[in-house]
């Protein structure tokens, strides 16, 4: 019998860069024709892992050499290398992803002539801080400090501005945000899986093979925790012992496979 296997969970991060735009005067400046930009903002570099891999992948547009050569400004490597990254997932996490990494990715997939991704189930770990918790803020940062996982990497002030003069110092700035996006990837995952017992929309393991398991982690080892009536339908209900997220079954269904652990309070 094949083993199940576990859904392929990306988490990943992209930098960018300011919009450079050319304007009369600093003061009362409330907007900025869009012929006024001089250089469209775009990615200067992405990060990524696999949930419980040990390795972060990165790629930035000193990669591709030529292209950057040529026009320093060129995001099409990077951009067509989160394509693949992204298409092959079975889910992506992202902080903010839902309004500031996806769009901004998919917008440059646009501007550099690639296809569509598939439709691939998100997770946004912002989203989730926001609307389960009252904290005082719900920034990576806060959320990795709090939750004791870590903090971002600090970085030099200017370095973006940096990335956009080019030249020795430009490649110098690139290769420093690269470790401060992979830093971000590393941090983001500490933070989602002490989110992970709370995101109601996390993909179910089951669909991937998986039999009587934690719907969330894959977690073998379950508990039975008494009933959850909902308005027309009685559940059992059950608390992962991996994770320590909740999920029910209903009670006319068989409660876990033979090869779950389970325990009834």
């Amino acid at each position: 019998m094949p083993k199940p296997k576990s859904p392929r969970i990306i988490l990943w991060d992209i930098e960018t860069t300011h919009n450079l735009a050319a304007v009369f005067q600093l003061k009362n400046q409330d907007y900025i024709q869009a012929e006024n930009i001089v250089q469209e903002r775009y990615i200067v570099c992405a990060a990524w892992k696999e949930l419980g891999s040990k390795k972060v992948h990165a790629v930035s547009v000193l990669d591709d050499p030529k292209r950057y050569k040529r026009n320093p400004h060129d995001d099409y490597h990077v951009v067509s290398t989160l394509h693949k990254v992204l298409s092959e997932a079975d889910v992506l996490v992202a902080h903010n992803g839902d309004e500031y990494d996806i769009k901004f990715t998919e917008g440059r997939m646009l501007v550099q002539g690639l296809p569509p991704l598939p439709t691939i189930p998100k997770i946004d770990t912002l989203k989730t801080a926001r609307n389960r918790f009252l904290l005082n803020a719900n920034n990576l940062n806060y959320l990795g400090k709090l939750l004791k996982v870590g903090g971002k990497k600090p970085t030099k002030t200017g370095l973006w501005l940096k990335v956009l003069a080019g030249g020795i110092a430009g490649m110098k700035a690139i290769r420093e945000m690269v470790s401060y996006n992979k830093g971000d990837v590393g941090l983001l995952e500490g933070v989602f899986l002490k989110l992970r017992p709370y995101i109601a929309n996390h993909i179910h393991f089951q669909l991937f093979g998986g039999a009587g398991e934690c719907p969330r982690c894959g977690s073998k080892h379950v508990q039975a925790r008494g009933l959850h009536r909902a308005t027309t339908q009685v559940y059992r209900r059950f608390q992962c012992q991996g994770c320590g997220g909740w999920f029910r079954r209903k009670q006319g269904e068989k409660a876990v496979a033979a090869k779950v652990h389970t325990r009834v309070l």
